[in-house]
Protein backbone atom coordinates (compact mmCIF):
# COMPACT_ATOMS: atom_id res chain seq x y z
CA UNK A 1 0.00 0.00 0.00
CA UNK A 2 1.37 3.38 -1.33
CA UNK A 3 2.55 6.01 0.58
CA UNK A 4 3.17 9.93 -0.19
CA UNK A 5 7.26 10.76 -0.88
CA UNK A 6 8.49 14.16 -0.20
CA UNK A 7 6.41 17.04 -0.89
CA UNK A 8 7.86 19.79 -2.94
CA UNK A 9 5.59 21.94 -4.95
CA UNK A 10 3.32 24.63 -4.47
CA UNK A 11 0.71 22.96 -6.19
CA UNK A 12 0.77 19.17 -4.43
CA UNK A 13 0.79 21.66 -0.94
CA UNK A 14 -2.49 22.80 -2.17
CA UNK A 15 -3.46 19.38 -3.30
CA UNK A 16 -2.48 17.77 0.33
CA UNK A 17 -4.08 19.96 2.06
CA UNK A 18 -7.36 19.19 -0.05
CA UNK A 19 -7.56 15.89 1.11
CA UNK A 20 -6.77 17.06 4.45
CA UNK A 21 -9.73 18.85 4.96
CA UNK A 22 -11.35 15.86 3.11
CA UNK A 23 -10.63 13.09 5.22
CA UNK A 24 -11.42 15.57 8.69
CA UNK A 25 -14.95 16.51 6.93
CA UNK A 26 -15.66 12.53 6.36
CA UNK A 27 -14.13 10.86 9.90
CA UNK A 28 -16.54 14.22 11.55
CA UNK A 29 -19.71 12.99 9.52
CA UNK A 30 -18.46 9.62 10.48
CA UNK A 31 -18.64 10.26 13.97
CA UNK A 32 -21.67 12.10 14.20
CA UNK A 33 -23.59 9.12 12.24
CA UNK A 34 -21.94 6.29 15.06
CA UNK A 35 -22.52 7.31 17.89
CA UNK A 36 -20.47 3.77 19.56
CA UNK A 37 -17.93 4.29 22.14
CA UNK A 38 -14.82 2.10 23.38
CA UNK A 39 -16.47 0.82 26.04
CA UNK A 40 -19.10 -0.89 23.82
CA UNK A 41 -16.43 -2.40 21.53
CA UNK A 42 -15.02 -5.82 21.71
CA UNK A 43 -12.42 -5.66 24.42
CA UNK A 44 -12.95 -1.66 24.88
CA UNK A 45 -9.98 1.16 25.26
CA UNK A 46 -7.41 -2.11 25.76
CA UNK A 47 -8.28 -3.60 22.34
CA UNK A 48 -8.44 -0.33 20.52
CA UNK A 49 -4.85 0.17 21.96
CA UNK A 50 -3.76 -2.79 21.08
CA UNK A 51 -4.91 -2.03 17.02
CA UNK A 52 -2.93 0.77 17.43
CA UNK A 53 0.00 -0.94 19.00
CA UNK A 54 0.24 -3.31 16.25
CA UNK A 55 -0.65 -1.21 13.48
CA UNK A 56 1.84 1.48 14.50
CA UNK A 57 4.84 -2.06 15.01
CA UNK A 58 3.42 -2.80 11.24
CA UNK A 59 4.10 1.00 10.19
CA UNK A 60 7.82 1.17 11.22
CA UNK A 61 8.81 -1.56 8.73
CA UNK A 62 7.62 0.50 5.67
CA UNK A 63 9.58 -0.48 2.78
CA UNK A 64 10.12 1.43 -0.78
CA UNK A 65 7.91 0.67 -3.15
CA UNK A 66 10.14 0.23 -6.49
CA UNK A 67 13.71 0.95 -7.09
CA UNK A 68 14.60 4.62 -8.01
CA UNK A 69 11.21 6.51 -6.48
CA UNK A 70 10.53 7.65 -3.30
CA UNK A 71 7.38 6.25 -2.49
CA UNK A 72 6.78 3.67 -0.11
CA UNK A 73 4.49 1.13 1.17
CA UNK A 74 3.81 -0.75 4.56
CA UNK A 75 1.53 -3.65 5.66
CA UNK A 76 -0.24 -1.97 8.47
CA UNK A 77 -3.23 -0.88 6.45
CA UNK A 78 -4.09 -5.27 7.49
CA UNK A 79 -4.52 -4.33 10.98
CA UNK A 80 -6.54 -0.94 9.85
CA UNK A 81 -8.92 -2.89 7.42
CA UNK A 82 -9.66 -5.38 10.21
CA UNK A 83 -10.21 -2.95 13.10
CA UNK A 84 -13.02 -1.39 10.56
CA UNK A 85 -14.58 -4.91 10.65
CA UNK A 86 -14.65 -5.48 14.20
CA UNK A 87 -14.98 -1.69 15.70
CA UNK A 88 -16.64 -0.22 13.10
CA UNK A 89 -15.90 3.10 10.53
CA UNK A 90 -15.42 5.94 12.42
CA UNK A 91 -13.20 4.22 15.43
CA UNK A 92 -11.52 2.14 12.08
CA UNK A 93 -9.96 5.69 11.06
CA UNK A 94 -9.05 6.66 14.53
CA UNK A 95 -6.74 4.01 15.04
CA UNK A 96 -5.84 4.23 10.92
CA UNK A 97 -4.74 7.66 11.82
CA UNK A 98 -3.35 6.84 15.46
CA UNK A 99 -0.42 4.27 14.27
CA UNK A 100 0.29 6.00 10.90
CA UNK A 101 1.07 9.89 13.09
CA UNK A 102 2.71 8.18 15.93
CA UNK A 103 4.75 6.12 13.02
CA UNK A 104 5.75 9.06 11.00
CA UNK A 105 6.51 11.14 14.07
CA UNK A 106 8.67 8.40 15.65
CA UNK A 107 10.54 8.10 11.80
CA UNK A 108 10.48 11.98 11.80
CA UNK A 109 8.90 12.61 8.74
CA UNK A 110 8.03 15.96 7.45
CA UNK A 111 4.55 17.23 8.93
CA UNK A 112 2.70 17.69 5.57
CA UNK A 113 3.59 13.99 4.71
CA UNK A 114 2.69 13.06 7.88
CA UNK A 115 -0.70 14.72 7.31
CA UNK A 116 -0.80 14.10 3.99
CA UNK A 117 -0.60 9.90 4.41
CA UNK A 118 -2.95 9.83 7.93
CA UNK A 119 -5.85 11.92 5.57
CA UNK A 120 -5.55 9.74 2.82
CA UNK A 121 -5.36 6.55 4.63
CA UNK A 122 -8.50 7.81 6.96
CA UNK A 123 -10.22 8.86 3.31
CA UNK A 124 -9.08 5.16 2.05
CA UNK A 125 -11.02 3.32 5.19
CA UNK A 126 -14.43 5.56 5.19
CA UNK A 127 -14.65 5.16 1.98
CA UNK A 128 -13.94 1.03 2.24
CA UNK A 129 -16.13 1.06 4.94
CA UNK A 130 -19.20 2.84 3.02
CA UNK A 131 -19.17 0.64 0.15
CA UNK A 132 -18.92 -2.68 2.85
CA UNK A 133 -22.22 -1.80 4.25
CA UNK A 134 -24.01 -0.45 0.92
CA UNK A 135 -23.57 -4.45 0.20
CA UNK A 136 -24.65 -5.34 2.87
CA UNK A 137 -22.19 -5.42 5.39
CA UNK A 138 -21.93 -5.20 9.43
CA UNK A 139 -20.24 -4.60 11.58
CA UNK A 140 -18.60 -6.68 13.32
CA UNK A 141 -19.49 -9.22 10.80
CA UNK A 142 -20.59 -12.74 10.75
CA UNK A 143 -18.18 -15.21 9.31
CA UNK A 144 -20.11 -16.45 6.47
CA UNK A 145 -20.83 -16.36 2.36
CA UNK A 146 -22.41 -13.61 2.74
CA UNK A 147 -19.47 -11.68 4.04
CA UNK A 148 -17.38 -12.23 0.50
CA UNK A 149 -18.92 -9.42 -1.53
CA UNK A 150 -18.63 -6.38 0.82
CA UNK A 151 -15.40 -7.55 2.31
CA UNK A 152 -14.04 -7.18 -1.53
CA UNK A 153 -16.15 -4.01 -2.02
CA UNK A 154 -13.92 -2.96 1.10
CA UNK A 155 -10.75 -3.74 -0.12
CA UNK A 156 -11.09 -3.05 -3.86
CA UNK A 157 -12.66 0.57 -2.78
CA UNK A 158 -10.03 0.81 0.06
CA UNK A 159 -6.44 0.35 -2.37
CA UNK A 160 -8.61 2.23 -4.81
CA UNK A 161 -8.48 5.25 -3.19
CA UNK A 162 -5.01 4.67 -1.52
CA UNK A 163 -3.51 4.54 -5.00
CA UNK A 164 -5.27 7.36 -6.54
CA UNK A 165 -4.60 9.84 -3.70
CA UNK A 166 -0.94 8.74 -3.89
CA UNK A 167 -0.20 8.35 -6.80
CA UNK A 168 -1.69 11.88 -7.92
CA UNK A 169 0.54 13.49 -5.68
CA UNK A 170 3.22 11.91 -7.24
CA UNK A 171 2.15 12.41 -10.53
CA UNK A 172 1.94 16.09 -9.62
CA UNK A 173 4.87 16.38 -7.65
CA UNK A 174 7.60 14.74 -10.58
CA UNK A 175 4.96 16.13 -13.37
CA UNK A 176 4.26 12.74 -14.66
CA UNK A 177 1.07 11.46 -16.31
CA UNK A 178 -1.17 9.91 -13.31
CA UNK A 179 -1.50 6.74 -15.84
CA UNK A 180 2.12 5.82 -15.76
CA UNK A 181 2.77 6.24 -11.83
CA UNK A 182 -0.64 4.54 -10.53
CA UNK A 183 0.55 1.38 -12.64
CA UNK A 184 4.09 1.87 -11.54
CA UNK A 185 3.12 1.82 -8.09
CA UNK A 186 0.65 -0.18 -7.72
CA UNK A 187 0.66 -2.65 -10.82
CA UNK A 188 3.41 -5.50 -9.67
CA UNK A 189 1.79 -4.81 -6.28
CA UNK A 190 -1.91 -5.99 -6.41
CA UNK A 191 -1.36 -9.69 -6.26
CA UNK A 192 0.29 -9.03 -2.97
CA UNK A 193 -2.22 -6.67 -1.53
CA UNK A 194 -5.05 -8.54 -2.37
CA UNK A 195 -3.53 -11.90 -0.64
CA UNK A 196 -2.14 -9.75 2.38
CA UNK A 197 -5.61 -8.14 2.69
CA UNK A 198 -7.34 -11.45 3.55
CA UNK A 199 -5.57 -11.30 6.77
CA UNK A 200 -7.58 -8.94 8.18
CA UNK A 201 -10.25 -11.28 8.10
CA UNK A 202 -8.10 -13.55 10.37
CA UNK A 203 -7.55 -10.62 12.51
CA UNK A 204 -11.43 -9.76 12.84
CA UNK A 205 -12.40 -13.37 13.26
CA UNK A 206 -9.80 -14.03 16.04
CA UNK A 207 -10.07 -10.70 17.42
CA UNK A 208 -13.72 -11.41 18.00
CA UNK A 209 -13.09 -15.74 18.88
CA UNK A 210 -9.93 -15.02 21.35
CA UNK A 211 -9.76 -11.19 22.30
CA UNK A 212 -6.50 -9.56 21.88
CA UNK A 213 -3.75 -12.22 22.60
CA UNK A 214 -5.85 -14.19 19.44
CA UNK A 215 -4.09 -11.65 17.21
CA UNK A 216 -0.76 -12.60 17.75
CA UNK A 217 -1.34 -16.13 15.47
CA UNK A 218 -1.67 -13.70 12.55
CA UNK A 219 1.30 -11.57 13.17
CA UNK A 220 3.84 -14.44 11.57
CA UNK A 221 2.25 -14.83 8.19
CA UNK A 222 2.03 -10.67 8.01
CA UNK A 223 6.01 -10.55 8.12
CA UNK A 224 6.51 -13.86 6.10
CA UNK A 225 4.59 -11.99 3.60
CA UNK A 226 6.45 -8.94 3.90
CA UNK A 227 9.79 -10.26 4.01
CA UNK A 228 8.84 -12.46 0.68
CA UNK A 229 7.91 -9.22 -1.08
CA UNK A 230 11.26 -7.52 0.49
CA UNK A 231 13.51 -10.05 -0.83
CA UNK A 232 12.14 -9.26 -4.27
CA UNK A 233 12.78 -5.55 -3.75
CA UNK A 234 16.04 -6.21 -2.76
CA UNK A 235 16.76 -9.03 -5.84
CA UNK A 236 15.77 -6.29 -8.41
CA UNK A 237 17.72 -3.13 -6.48
CA UNK A 238 21.14 -5.64 -6.74
CA UNK A 239 20.31 -7.02 -10.38
CA UNK A 240 20.12 -2.89 -11.45
CA UNK A 241 23.25 -1.71 -9.36
CA UNK A 242 25.27 -4.48 -10.79
CA UNK A 243 24.53 -3.57 -14.40
CA UNK A 244 25.25 0.25 -13.40
CA UNK A 245 28.44 -0.98 -12.31
CA UNK A 246 29.60 -2.44 -15.26
CA UNK A 247 28.45 0.36 -16.95
CA UNK A 248 30.47 2.51 -14.86
CA UNK A 249 33.78 0.44 -15.40
CA UNK A 250 33.17 0.35 -19.21
CA UNK A 251 32.75 4.16 -19.30
CA UNK A 252 35.98 4.60 -16.86
CA UNK A 253 37.94 3.98 -20.09
CA UNK A 254 36.70 7.15 -22.01
CA UNK A 255 36.95 10.55 -19.64
CA UNK A 256 34.44 12.03 -22.33
CA UNK A 257 31.78 9.95 -21.31
CA UNK A 258 31.44 9.39 -18.07
CA UNK A 259 28.29 9.13 -16.98
CA UNK A 260 27.05 8.91 -20.78
CA UNK A 261 24.65 5.57 -20.27
CA UNK A 262 22.90 6.82 -17.52
CA UNK A 263 21.90 10.30 -19.01
CA UNK A 264 20.73 8.40 -22.52
CA UNK A 265 18.87 5.97 -20.33
CA UNK A 266 17.24 8.75 -18.24
CA UNK A 267 16.27 10.50 -21.72
CA UNK A 268 15.04 7.04 -23.42
CA UNK A 269 12.82 6.83 -20.55
CA UNK A 270 11.55 9.63 -21.03
CA UNK A 271 10.94 9.91 -24.32
CA UNK A 272 9.42 6.41 -24.36
CA UNK A 273 7.35 7.63 -21.69
CA UNK A 274 6.11 10.99 -24.09
CA UNK A 275 5.08 8.93 -26.61
CA UNK A 276 2.77 6.77 -24.22
CA UNK A 277 4.50 3.46 -24.62
CA UNK A 278 3.59 1.13 -22.25
CA UNK A 279 5.12 0.90 -19.00
CA UNK A 280 6.80 -2.65 -19.27
CA UNK A 281 8.08 -1.15 -22.93
CA UNK A 282 9.45 1.48 -21.25
CA UNK A 283 11.15 0.13 -18.60
CA UNK A 284 12.72 -2.29 -21.22
CA UNK A 285 14.10 0.67 -23.51
CA UNK A 286 15.29 2.14 -20.34
CA UNK A 287 17.22 -0.39 -19.70
CA UNK A 288 18.50 -1.33 -23.41
CA UNK A 289 19.72 2.29 -23.23
CA UNK A 290 22.01 1.67 -20.03
CA UNK A 291 23.20 -1.17 -22.04
CA UNK A 292 23.65 0.17 -25.47
CA UNK A 293 27.16 0.18 -25.22
CA UNK A 294 28.14 -2.77 -22.87
CA UNK A 295 30.09 -3.91 -25.67
CA UNK A 296 32.86 -1.41 -25.58
CA UNK A 297 34.45 -3.56 -22.79
CA UNK A 298 36.26 -6.06 -25.42
CA UNK A 299 40.10 -4.89 -25.55
CA UNK A 300 39.62 -4.04 -29.58
CA UNK A 301 37.44 -0.64 -28.50
CA UNK A 302 39.94 0.71 -25.37
CA UNK A 303 42.23 2.23 -28.00
CA UNK A 304 39.94 3.72 -30.02
CA UNK A 305 37.83 5.54 -26.67
CA UNK A 306 41.31 6.87 -25.76
CA UNK A 307 42.01 8.45 -29.13
CA UNK A 308 41.94 11.99 -28.89
CA UNK A 309 41.67 12.71 -32.75
CA UNK A 310 39.55 11.38 -35.39
CA UNK A 311 39.10 7.89 -35.79
CA UNK A 312 40.31 6.37 -39.53
CA UNK A 313 37.85 4.70 -41.35
CA UNK A 314 39.38 1.26 -40.68
CA UNK A 315 39.05 1.74 -36.81
CA UNK A 316 35.48 3.47 -37.72
CA UNK A 317 34.79 0.17 -38.55
CA UNK A 318 35.70 -1.57 -35.50
CA UNK A 319 33.40 1.05 -33.62
CA UNK A 320 30.51 0.20 -35.36
CA UNK A 321 30.74 -3.23 -34.67
CA UNK A 322 29.84 -2.44 -30.92
CA UNK A 323 26.08 -2.63 -31.06
CA UNK A 324 26.20 -5.81 -32.65
CA UNK A 325 29.31 -6.61 -29.79
CA UNK A 326 26.90 -4.84 -26.86
CA UNK A 327 23.90 -7.25 -27.95
CA UNK A 328 25.98 -10.10 -27.72
CA UNK A 329 26.66 -9.67 -23.91
CA UNK A 330 23.08 -8.65 -23.20
CA UNK A 331 22.08 -11.66 -25.21
CA UNK A 332 23.56 -13.85 -22.22
CA UNK A 333 21.05 -12.46 -19.44
CA UNK A 334 18.34 -14.71 -20.25
CA UNK A 335 15.37 -11.75 -19.03
CA UNK A 336 17.30 -9.47 -21.58
CA UNK A 337 17.07 -11.75 -24.48
CA UNK A 338 14.43 -10.60 -27.09
CA UNK A 339 13.20 -7.05 -26.85
CA UNK A 340 16.20 -4.96 -24.98
CA UNK A 341 19.05 -7.58 -27.14
CA UNK A 342 17.34 -6.47 -30.04
CA UNK A 343 16.93 -2.44 -28.85
CA UNK A 344 20.84 -2.76 -28.26
CA UNK A 345 21.90 -4.39 -31.61
CA UNK A 346 19.67 -1.68 -33.91
CA UNK A 347 20.53 1.46 -31.44
CA UNK A 348 22.26 3.14 -34.38
CA UNK A 349 20.29 1.94 -37.28
CA UNK A 350 18.94 4.89 -39.73
CA UNK A 351 15.28 5.36 -40.75
CA UNK A 352 16.69 5.58 -44.27
CA UNK A 353 18.47 1.96 -43.74
CA UNK A 354 22.01 3.49 -44.03
CA UNK A 355 22.81 2.77 -40.63
CA UNK A 356 24.62 -0.28 -39.20
CA UNK A 357 25.13 -3.36 -38.21
CA UNK A 358 21.83 -4.89 -40.15
CA UNK A 359 21.01 -1.47 -42.72
CA UNK A 360 17.28 -1.69 -41.12
CA UNK A 361 14.95 0.82 -42.54
CA UNK A 362 11.75 2.35 -40.98
CA UNK A 363 9.71 0.12 -38.80
CA UNK A 364 12.12 -2.62 -39.19
CA UNK A 365 14.02 -0.67 -36.46
CA UNK A 366 12.36 -1.31 -32.84
CA UNK A 367 10.96 1.73 -31.73
CA UNK A 368 12.95 1.18 -28.66
CA UNK A 369 15.90 1.57 -30.85
CA UNK A 370 15.23 4.61 -32.35
CA UNK A 371 14.44 6.26 -29.20
CA UNK A 372 17.94 5.20 -27.75
CA UNK A 373 19.35 6.57 -31.11
CA UNK A 374 18.04 10.16 -30.60
CA UNK A 375 18.84 9.87 -27.15
CA UNK A 376 22.21 9.05 -27.46
CA UNK A 377 22.90 11.54 -30.45
CA UNK A 378 21.96 14.17 -27.83
CA UNK A 379 23.88 13.49 -25.20
CA UNK A 380 27.01 12.77 -27.75
CA UNK A 381 26.36 16.83 -28.88
CA UNK A 382 26.00 18.04 -25.49
CA UNK A 383 29.25 16.40 -24.44
CA UNK A 384 32.45 18.16 -25.11
CA UNK A 385 34.81 17.00 -27.37
CA UNK A 386 38.43 16.82 -28.01
CA UNK A 387 37.35 18.47 -31.50
CA UNK A 388 34.36 20.56 -30.51
CA UNK A 389 32.82 22.70 -27.51
CA UNK A 390 29.38 20.58 -26.44
CA UNK A 391 26.13 22.12 -28.46
CA UNK A 392 23.03 23.92 -26.55
CA UNK A 393 20.12 22.41 -26.58
CA UNK A 394 18.76 24.55 -29.11
CA UNK A 395 21.57 23.91 -31.52
CA UNK A 396 21.04 20.08 -30.41
CA UNK A 397 16.93 20.79 -31.85
CA UNK A 398 18.27 22.42 -35.14
CA UNK A 399 20.53 19.33 -35.66
CA UNK A 400 17.77 16.64 -34.72
CA UNK A 401 15.34 18.92 -37.32
CA UNK A 402 18.03 19.05 -39.57
CA UNK A 403 18.23 15.04 -40.16
CA UNK A 404 14.14 14.08 -39.16
CA UNK A 405 12.96 11.41 -41.58
CA UNK A 406 16.43 10.43 -42.79
CA UNK A 407 18.66 9.40 -39.39
CA UNK A 408 16.02 9.68 -36.84
CA UNK A 409 12.18 8.95 -36.51
CA UNK A 410 10.08 12.52 -36.44
CA UNK A 411 8.23 11.44 -33.95
CA UNK A 412 11.09 10.47 -31.57
CA UNK A 413 12.20 14.13 -32.40
CA UNK A 414 8.54 15.77 -31.51
CA UNK A 415 8.61 14.11 -28.63
CA UNK A 416 11.79 15.67 -27.49
CA UNK A 417 10.83 18.97 -28.49
CA UNK A 418 7.54 18.81 -26.78
CA UNK A 419 8.56 16.98 -23.50
CA UNK A 420 9.77 20.09 -20.51
CA UNK A 421 11.56 17.20 -18.72
CA UNK A 422 13.81 16.57 -21.52
CA UNK A 423 14.80 19.61 -22.33
CA UNK A 424 15.83 19.77 -18.04
CA UNK A 425 17.76 16.60 -18.63
CA UNK A 426 19.24 17.42 -21.37
CA UNK A 427 20.77 20.98 -20.36
CA UNK A 428 21.26 19.49 -16.70
CA UNK A 429 23.97 16.81 -17.76
CA UNK A 430 25.34 19.91 -19.98
CA UNK A 431 25.90 22.06 -16.49
CA UNK A 432 27.50 18.47 -14.99
CA UNK A 433 29.75 17.71 -17.66
CA UNK A 434 30.78 21.87 -17.08
CA UNK A 435 31.08 21.39 -13.66
CA UNK A 436 32.89 18.33 -13.66
CA UNK A 437 35.62 20.03 -16.35
CA UNK A 438 35.86 22.82 -14.23
CA UNK A 439 36.69 20.20 -11.34
CA UNK A 440 39.37 18.99 -13.21
CA UNK A 441 40.66 22.12 -14.07
CA UNK A 442 41.31 23.11 -10.40
CA UNK A 443 43.22 19.86 -9.65
CA UNK A 444 45.50 20.19 -12.33
CA UNK A 445 46.36 23.91 -10.78
CA UNK A 446 46.54 22.21 -7.10
CA UNK A 447 48.62 19.44 -8.27
CA UNK A 448 50.95 22.10 -10.40
CA UNK A 449 51.50 24.23 -7.15
CA UNK A 450 52.87 21.55 -5.07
Amino acid sequence: MSQLPGVQSRLVRVYVLAVVFLAAGALLVSATANSTIPDQLPNGWLGVAALVALGFLLQLTEHRLEVGTAATGSIAFIVHIGAVLVIGPTWGAAITACSYGLAHAVMRKRPLRIAFNVAQHVLSVLAGAWVYTSLGGEFPPEFSEQLVVPFAGLVISFFTINSAAVSAAIALSERRRFDEVWLRNTGDLVGYDLVASALALGIAWLYMRSGIMGIAFVVLPILFLRHTYLVNVQLQATNRELLELMVKAIEARDPYTSGHSQRVSEVARTLAREMGLHLKEVDNIAIAALLHDVGKIYEEFAPLLRKEGKLTPEERQIMHSHPARSAELVGTISNLRGYVHKCVRHHHENLDGTGYPDGLAGEQIPIGSRIILVADTTDAMTTDRPYRKALTYERVVEELDKFAGRQFDPRVVAAFKRSAMVRRLVAGGRQVQEEAAFAQVERREQLAAR
